[in-house]
């Protein structure tokens, strides 16, 4: 399965395939990350997504 084979799109590594994609949560403060971005997409980095794509609102 190459679910978990690294992939290079372009200059950009990644370790596996799995991408998360964003996730609109309207909690950033003044259009800023604040702790709640920090732990939310930190654990979904340490649980193993190869790419995350933040949200923007």
């Amino acid at each position: 399965m190459k679910l978990f084979e690294s992939i290079t799109i372009k200059n950009l590594k990644s370790k596996n395939r799995i991408i998360m994609s964003p996730m609109a949560m309207y909690s950033a403060k003044n259009g800023l990350p604040n702790d709640f971005h920090f732990v939310h997409y930190g654990s979904r980095a340490i649980g193993g997504a190869g790419i995350i794509i933040l949200e923007a609102t």
